[in-house]
């Protein structure tokens, strides 16, 4: 299972993971690592799944909101875990303790999703819980992606 993590979490955080929680059969990397800085989230997460990829991992609070990104994730058929809008401002110390906490859930939830789902994870630091799913309105998505090319055509 590959998962890549998207700028909106440290690199120092990814480490972490790899070094302290990662269980053999997953391959965590990092959207910088793998040279794609600054890229747009369409052009790596493509590029991700064309190279095997299966998962995206983010703390982007805007990530599943944007049409062409939405879509991307369906043609490609990726699943997504997003770590919860109070992550993204909360201090280095408590996004590391936090993703560390529950990485095995994580895991475990990687493993039972199918493709296209979306998982979040709940702002706690319970050692018990589960991730909690979020609907995608990938046909919403797609309308809005292709009226944008109707109307650049014109």
């Amino acid at each position: 299972m590959k998962i890549r993590a998207d700028e909106h979490i440290a690199e120092q955080i990814v480490r972490a993971v790899k070094e302290i929680a990662l269980s053999d059969q997953v391959e965590l990397s990092h959207v910088i690592e793998a040279g794609d800085r600054g890229a747009s989230d369409v052009h790596w997460v493509t590029q991700f799944a064309g190279d095997g990829g299966d998962v995206i991992l983010t703390a982007d609070t805007d990530f599943l909101k944007r049409p062409h990104q939405v879509k991307a994730i369906f043609d490609n058929g990726l699943k997504v875990i997003h770590l919860p809008h109070q992550w993204a401002r909360a201090r280095r110390d408590l996004q590391a303790a936090h993703i560390l906490l529950w990485w095995r859930r994580i895991e475990a939830q990687v493993n039972a999703m199918k493709a296209r789902q979306c998982y979040r994870v709940p702002w706690n630091l319970k050692e018990t819980g589960a991730l909690q799913q979020i609907k995608i309105d990938f046909q919403t998505a797609n309308k809005k992606v292709r009226k944008e090319k109707k109307n650049n055509k014109s």
